[in-house]
């Protein structure tokens, strides 16, 4: 009899826990779906993803397209959530040809007194917004509010078998359950690529024999079936200090290798780096333009081309297209580009401009290279094959004296050597068309620094008067030239400088703004401002700030913390005293290497005489790029940082 009340027992806990549960099954809408309310996973969620599903293969019915069933069940929890009962399906198109979505469904369930509400999608509120090489079907789902489950499905039919359907696990809200399922027939063959660090749940393939005819003929031919699925995977959010999210964000995806006819012939649709090297110099435009070199033979002045072969006229001929010959805001390097236009207007895209710069160094002896690149906001391009619209990018490398140098001549404040902050993504392509291209690292190797030096006089009323000194080296001085440009003295001062509260700039003096291959200098005049209470001064040593804040706030980041470059910060403040007033309290000392060495912060101060302090803060990160493994190190520094800038406080007191 016990036995009996056990089970009954048991089969009543293991309802109730399914049925406080979201279905994460199948698109069935439960109990559960409609009146929950929060996501336990995620409390800060939205709106997410129960279920989601999809199902890719090539069908005789729609004459050999590739057809994509895809379903999803999402859950809004509140007001917020509500953007995501609009969807969007974007929709590509070629010249002759072009995808489209039939079978459309969409259904909102409302969950009111207890009673379970489904509304359906009027066909007629479905609208296409069209562009150049897409479309974009939308609609929104009837009678949406938070609690609602929304639940859609439809078939993707795609004549661009080249472009197999990627599936992305990951976005902007959280998923329950993803599944994928590629069914492929055997005489296609794709790479296939995981992207992004979430684990997949599981991968099951099988073999289907007699699976899909292509000809009456013929035999069926046999498939490959794989089946990809992902559970609890957390949105996507972004964060400071990301390259491009597509680098990121989980998915699977696929690119047609070969295709083997029935006949046996082997059409290949993936090319080697050497065709691709053979392309680029013979056929393509960019080869084209870097043969003519004849254009700019006579271009450089006498003082520059009678100078030797060594690193100063190197700099000399960068210098003078830098000068002479601006960029036009555009990259385009796979449009038509002809040299040229260059040389008329004064002005060319990335290609353009750097093209020129590449043949003055040929014409003049210099061993030089073109490079192929990708921006930091295009993302990585891809390492297994050749896909040349990958790179969005173009600059060059000089070799000279056994050093390599990489430059691109597009912007004015930018130093010989030193590459836009928009090109420090990882690395790029080297075009060598004698021994064959390669890949090439690009991480700068020098640190850009930041130098404060503060001598300030505290006065009894507690104001300090003084001046603040600051040298930039690196990205930090190309930073604040490039703002120089647009914004005031005081725009500079307040938004770029980043001063304390407390600070305020008396007058400013700027040295060598207008020489790249030099260091910034800026000195500011200060009035800083103190806490007086009673006999006491309360004052923050520092006049401005490394951060405004922790950039690092997620509780989980699955990509890497990108800075692009390596940093050095150094503050030191001589402050002197009162004559009657004497240092009563010092801020504690701090001495933090990152966790794997990644970083150090160094913070002390030295009495000096009796009215002399000095503070010193010496800050490095040791890597342009921390994995995410180093999220949470990181962001703990960073709040040792944030702690010694804002909480350092000195104490004088009034000698009675």
């Amino acid at each position: 009899m016990s036995k009996f009340f056990l089970s009954i027992a048991l089969l009543l806990a293991v309802l109730t826990s399914q049925s406080q549960n979201y279905n994460s099954a199948n698109a069935t809408v439960s109990i559960f779906d409609m009146s929950a309310t929060t996501y336990a996973k995620d409390t800060t969620a939205n709106a997410l993803y129960i279920y989601e599903e999809g199902f890719s293969e090539f069908q005789p019915k729609h004459d050999y397209d590739l057809v994509t069933n895809y379903t999803a069940k999402l859950k809004i929890l509140n007001k917020e959530g509500l953007e995501h009962a609009t969807v969007e399906i974007p929709v590509s198109k070629g010249k002759t040809s072009s995808e489209k979505i039939i079978n459309l469904k969409a259904y909102t369930y409302n969950y009111i007194n207890g009673v379970k509400t489904q509304y359906r999608l009027n066909p007629e509120k479905v609208y296409r917004e069209e562009f150049e090489t897409y479309d974009i079907l939308k609609f929104t789902f009837p009678n949406a509010q938070p609690g609602s489950v929304l639940v859609y499905s439809y078939e993707l039919v795609s004549p661009f078998i080249f472009d197999f359907h990627t599936w992305h696990f990951q976005d902007y809200i959280p998923k329950i359950y993803s599944k994928f399922t590629a069914k492929i027939p055997g005489n296609y063959e794709y790479y296939v690529t995981k992207r992004g660090e979430l684990d997949l749940k599981s991968v099951n393939s099988r073999i289907i024999e007699r699976c899909i005819s292509f000809s009456s003929r013929s035999e069926p031919a046999g498939c490959g079936e794989t089946v990809y699925d992902m559970e609890n995977i957390p949105a996507f959010k972004v964060e400071e200090y990301l390259t491009s999210e597509r680098n990121f964000k989980s998915r699977v995806e696929f690119e047609l290798i070969q295709i083997t006819r029935l006949d046996g012939y082997e059409r290949k649709f993936t090319r080697s780096w050497a065709d691709v090297d053979k392309e680029i110099e013979k056929v393509s435009d960019i080869g084209k333009q870097l043969g003519k070199t004849r254009l700019v033979e006579d271009l450089l002045p006498g003082e520059i081309i009678s100078m030797p072969n060594n690193l100063e006229k190197a700099t000399k001929i960068y210098q003078f297209v830098q000068k002479n010959y601006s960029w036009n805001g555009e990259y385009r390097i796979h449009a038509d580009m002809n040299l040229k236009d260059i040389l008329e207007d004064q002005s060319g895209n990335v290609l353009a401009v750097n093209t020129l710069l590449h043949n003055l160094y040929v014409t003049e002896g210099f061993k030089v290279y073109p490079v192929l690149a990708s921006t930091r906001n295009n993302g990585f391009a891809g390492k297994v094959h050749p896909v040349l619209s990958d790179f969005n990018y173009f600059f060059i490398q000089l070799v000279l004296d056994k050093k390599e140098f990489l430059l691109d001549a597009t912007e004015k404040n930018l130093d010989f050597g030193r590459l836009p902050f928009r090109a420090l993504n990882q690395y790029a392509r080297k075009m060598d068309f004698e021994k064959g291209s390669s890949w090439l690292e690009i991480v700068p190797q020098d640190y850009s620094q930041i130098t404060f030096i503060d001598s300030l006089k505290v006065q009894p009323d507690g104001t300090a008067l003084g001046q603040s000194r600051q040298i930039m080296t690196g990205y930090h001085a190309l930073n604040f030239r490039d703002h120089m440009k647009e914004a005031s003295e005081e725009e500079i001062f307040n938004i770029v400088s980043k001063p304390n509260d407390h600070t305020r700039a008396i007058e400013t003096i700027f040295e060598n703004e207008e020489a790249p291959e030099e260091n910034l200098f800026i000195t500011y005049g200060l009035e800083n401002k103190s806490q007086k209470i009673e006999d006491r001064i309360y004052l923050n040593p520092f006049s401005f700030k490394f951060f405004d804040g922790n950039p690092f706030k997620l509780d989980e980041r699955h990509y890497p913390v990108d800075f692009g470059y390596k940093d050095l910060y150094s503050y030191t403040v001589f402050l002197e005293i009162p004559e009657n007033y004497s240092i009563e309290e010092f801020p504690e000392k701090k001495a933090i290497t990152m966790p794997g060495n990644g970083g150090t912060l160094m913070f002390s101060t030295q009495q000096l005489d009796d009215h002399t302090l000095s503070v010193v803060c010496r800050l490095s990160f040791k890597s342009a790029m921390y994995p995410s493994v180093m999220y949470d190190g990181l962001k703990q520094f960073f709040d040792e940082i944030m702690q010694v800038q804002t909480q350092s406080l000195i104490v004088l007191k009034k000698i009675s």
